[in-house]
C-alpha cells in the first residue's frame, strides 16, 4: 500500500496561481517541491527559482519521474488529458486542485497504479504572494481514500488551513456555493458599481466607496454569523425601502433589476429566520419581488 508523508516528493503540473502559491507555501512548511513543468517553460522556470530545490521540467513526464506524488493545477479541462498522458508508477499520487471534478478523470492512471486525491483550498489567487498569505485560515475541499487522505489532511493543517471531505457527488454543489460567493459575488460588485454611473460616479470610484461595507459585511458576518449578521431593510422588513429599490432600479438602472430582484427573493428565508421583520411585511416584500420578476421577464 502507498505511503505518503512529509517527505514525499512533489511535482507540481501547472505553475500559474494555485500552483504558484501551493508549491511556495508548501515548500516553506519543509515539503520537498522536487520539479514543475507548465504550458510556457518561462513560468515554470519563475516558479522553480522561487522555490528550493524545485527543478523546471519541460515535460510532464519529467515531473512525474522526479516525484512520488504529481499535483496537477491546470484549469478543469486539461487535468484528465495531462494525467492520461504520462506513465505513472505503482503507487505513484496523483492530485488536482479542481473544485468540480471528481476522482475519475484519474481513470488512466489509476489503471496503471496510481493513487488519485484532490485538494481544492477555497481561496481567491490574484497573486502568488496574496494566495500564499491568504491560506492559512482557509477551507480546503478534500477527496481521496486512506493514506492519500490522511496526507492531504495533513498537507492542510501544515498550511493551516481547515479541511473537509466531500464525496464525488457532492463537488459540483460544493463548487457552485463557491462559485457564488467568489465569483458571482465580483460580478454581483460590478453590477453595483454601475448603478453609480446613473449619478455621475465611476465604476473605479463608486467601488472605493462600496469597499468598506463589504469589509463590513465580512467583520459583521464573523462576529455574528447567520441569521444574525443579517442587516438592512429585508430585515427589518422595511417595505416602503424596497419598493423605491425596485421602482428606481426599473427607472434608472433596468440592467441590475434582475439580480437585485432574485438575489432579494432567494434571501427571504434568511430575512424570516431572524424573526426581527413583522411576517405581514416579509410576505408583503416577497410579492413585490415576485411581481418584479413577473413583470420583467429578462429578470
Amino acid at each position: 500500500m502507498a505511503k505518503f508523508d512529509k517527505t514525499s516528493r512533489i511535482g507540481f503540473i501547472g505553475a500559474g496561481g494555485v500552483g504558484g502559491a501551493l508549491s511556495v507555501a508548501l515548500s516553506k512548511k519543509g515539503y520537498p517541491i522536487a520539479a514543475a513543468a507548465s504550458r510556457t517553460f518561462a513560468s515554470t522556470e519563475k516558479l522553480a527559482a522561487r522555490v528550493k530545490g524545485c527543478k523546471a521540467c519541460k515535460t510532464t513526464q519529467e515531473v512525474a519521474d522526479r516525484a512520488d506524488v504529481v499535483i496537477i493545477t491546470t484549469f478543469d479541462g486539461a487535468i484528465g488529458p495531462v494525467a492520461s498522458g504520462i506513465r505513472w508508477r505503482p503507487g505513484q499520487g496523483v492530485v488536482h486542485c479542481s473544485g468540480v471534478t471528481g476522482l475519475g478523470v484519474f481513470a488512466d492512471a489509476v489503471k496503471q497504479g496510481a493513487v488519485p486525491g484532490a485538494l481544492h483550498p477555497l481561496q481567491a489567487f490574484a497573486s502568488v504572494d496574496e494566495a500564499v498569505n491568504a491560506l492559512p485560515g482557509s477551507t480546503f475541499g478534500i477527496e481521496a481514500d486512506g493514506d492519500m487522505r490522511e496526507y492531504l489532511k495533513a498537507m492542510t493543517l501544515d498550511l493551516g488551513g481547515r479541511p473537509i471531505f466531500l464525496k464525488a457527488e457532492d463537488r459540483p454543489l460544493y463548487h457552485a456555493s463557491v462559485v457564488t460567493l467568489g465569483g458571482l459575488f465580483l460580478a454581483m460588485s460590478g453590477v453595483a458599481a454601475d448603478i453609480w454611473k446613473n449619478f455621475g460616479v465611476e465604476r473605479n470610484d463608486a467601488l472605493k466607496a462600496i469597499l468598506p461595507i463589504v469589509r463590513g459585511c465580512v467583520d459583521t458576518l464573523e462576529a455574528n454569523g447567520l441569521p444574525g449578521g443579517l442587516a438592512g431593510p429585508y430585515a427589518r422588513g422595511d417595505v416602503g425601502t424596497v419598493k423605491k429599490h425596485l421602482d428606481s432600479l426599473k427607472a434608472r438602472a433596468p440592467q441590475a433589476l434582475p439580480m437585485y430582484a432574485h438575489i432579494a427573493l432567494a434571501g427571504m428565508g434568511l430575512a424570516r429566520e431572524k424573526g426581527r421583520a413583522n411576517p405581514k411585511d416579509l410576505d408583503e416584500i416577497e410579492r413585490l419581488l415576485k411581481k418584479c420578476i413577473k413583470e420583467n421577464p429578462a429578470a
